[in-house]
C-alpha cells in the first residue's frame, strides 16, 4: 500500500534507533534511502507492512558548530535531491524532532540549525519527540522549552503540532522502581492523524496495531523482571522462598497494568492486589524444586535450580498479567470476573509453571549465568505460547 513518509531528526544519542524499533516492532524491515552516494551511510529508510508511513532516520546532529552544520547540511542535501527526484512516494508528510532532557536544552540555541536542515519541506508538520522521559518532572521541563523555542520564533511556531514524551523500552531505576514503555501508541496515532488523507490508515487498523505493540511492550516488561527475579532468586537456599520475589512481581504487574491503561479505580487497584496475592500462595518454590528432581539428568547447583524457579514464576505471572489486562482492555473481559482471573493466573502458576520449568532446565548447566536462565526460561513459553 502507498505509505506517507517521516523524516526523523534529532541529536545525536538521543534514542532515535530504539525508537523506531519500539515503533515498527521487530518486523522492520530496513534499506537505503540515500539520493546520493555522498550520504549513502547516513540515511536509513524503515518501514513495518502494518503501518501506514516509513520512518526515515538521518545521521544525528552533535553539538559543536562544525559537527552540527555537517548534520545539517546533510540533511538539506538530501531533502533536495530527493524533492528534485520528482518521486510522489519520496515527499516527506512528517517530521520528528527527537531529543531528551539533556538535550532540549540546546534546543533553543540549534532551532535554527533544526529549522534550516528541514526547510525545503515547507508546512509539513513537525512532532517533537522526547526521548528517555523516565521523570515526567524532566519531560514537562524539557516540553517547556521547546515549546517556548517553537513562540519565539514566529516563522515556526504554526509548525510545531505536538510534543510528545516517550519511553521505548523498560528501565530499571537505582531505587528499584521498574518504569515501563510509554507513549509509542499515542505517537504512533498522532503521525497517522497529521499524513495526507488519503494516506491515513483506518482507525480500527490503528487499533489493531497499536494492540501488538501493547502486548510487544508488555513482553518486555516481564524480561526485565524476569531477569531480576532470577537474580533474586539466585541464592544458595535449599528452597526457593517465593516472597522474596514478590516486590518484583508488584513492579512488574503494576507496569503491565500502565501499559495498557486502564483507569486505576478502586476495583482495578483490588484487582492488581488480587493477582499478586496469588502469585504468591498459588505455588510455592518448594513444589517446583520437588518437581525438578523427578527430570532425568538434571544435576544443576541450588543458586541455577532457585534462578530457573524464580525465573518461571515472575515470567508466567507477568504473562498472565498482561493477558488478563489486555481481555479487560479490549471489553472481552471486566475487572469483575474475578473468578476467571484466578482461573487463569492460578493455571499459569501450577501445571503451566510445571511444564515449563521441566522445560527450561534441559537448555542450562552448573555453569549457566542469569542471561542464560531467562533464555531458557523465555524459550520454554515461547514454544507453545501462553493461553
Amino acid at each position: 500500500m502507498e505509505k506517507g513518509n517521516v523524516l526523523v531528526v534529532g541529536y545525536e544519542g538521543v534514542g532515535k534507533s530504539t525508537l523506531i524499533k519500539a515503533v515498527l516492532g521487530d518486523e522492520v524491515m530496513k534499506k537505503s534511502a540515500s539520493a546520493s552516494k555522498e550520504t549513502a551511510s547516513d540515511f536509513q529508510v524503515y518501514e513495518n507492512k502494518a503501518v501506514p508511513f516509513r520512518l526515515i532516520d538521518t545521521t544525528g546532529i552533535e553539538p559543536g558548530v562544525f559537527k552540527e552544520l555537517k548534520a545539517v547540511n546533510a540533511v538539506r542535501k538530501w531533502s533536495g535531491k530527493t524533492i528534485k527526484s520528482g518521486k510522489k512516494d519520496n515527499q516527506i508528510s512528517v517530521i520528528w524532532f527527537c531529543l531528551d532532557r539533556y538535550t532540549a536544552k540546546l534546543f533553543p540555541k540549534t532551532i535554527e540549525s533544526f529549522m534550516d536542515a528541514i526547510s525545503v519541506w515547507k508546512n509539513v508538520p513537525v512532532i517533537t519527540v522526547i526521548t528517555q522521559s523516565y521523570e515526567e518532572s524532566d519531560a514537562n521541563a524539557a516540553k517547556e522549552i521547546v515549546e517556548k523555542a517553537f513562540l519565539s520564533k514566529k516563522k515556526y511556531m504554526t509548525r510545531l503540532s505536538e510534543i510528545i514524551s516517550v519511553v521505548a523500552k523498560p528501565k530499571k531505576t537505582e531505587d528499584g522502581s521498574l518504569l515501563p514503555p510509554m507513549g509509542i501508541t499515542e505517537l504512533i496515532e498522532a503521525t497517522n492523524n497529521l499524513l495526507p488523507e488519503g494516506l491515513q490508515a483506518a482507525e480500527k487498523d490503528i487499533a489493531r496495531y497499536n494492540l501488538s505493540r501493547k502486548r510487544a511492550m508488555s513482553h518486555a516488561v516481564v524480561s526485565v523482571a524476569t531477569l531480576t527475579g532470577i537474580t533474586v532468586g539466585s541464592v544458595g537456599l535449599p528452597v526457593m522462598d517465593v516472597m522474596l520475589l514478590k516486590p518484583t512481581e508488584s513492579l512488574e504487574i503494576e507496569s503491565i497494568f500502565k501499559i495498557w491503561g486502564i483507569k486505576k479505580t478502586k476495583k482495578a487497584k483490588e484487582l492488581l492486589k488480587f493477582i499478586l496475592d496469588i502469585g504468591t500462595v498459588s505455588i510455592t518454590g518448594k513444589m517446583l524444586a520437588s518437581s525438578m528432581k523427578l527430570i532425568p539428568g538434571v544435576n544443576l547447583g541450588a543458586a541455577v535450580i532457585n534462578g530457573v524457579i524464580s525465573g518461571t514464576i515472575v515470567f508466567a505471572l507477568g504473562e498472565a498479567s498482561a493477558f488478563v489486562f489486555e481481555k479487560i482492555y479490549t471489553g472481552e473481559k471486566t475487572i469483575d470476573d474475578m473468578e476467571w482471573v484466578k482461573k487463569v493466573v492460578s493455571e499459569s502458576l501450577t501445571s503451566n509453571a510445571l511444564d515449563k520449568v521441566t522445560s527450561s532446565v534441559k537448555g542450562i548447566t552448573k555453569s549457566s549465568d542469569k542471561t542464560e536462565i531467562l533464555n531458557a526460561v523465555t524459550t520454554a513459553f515461547t514454544k507453545k505460547g501462553f493461553a
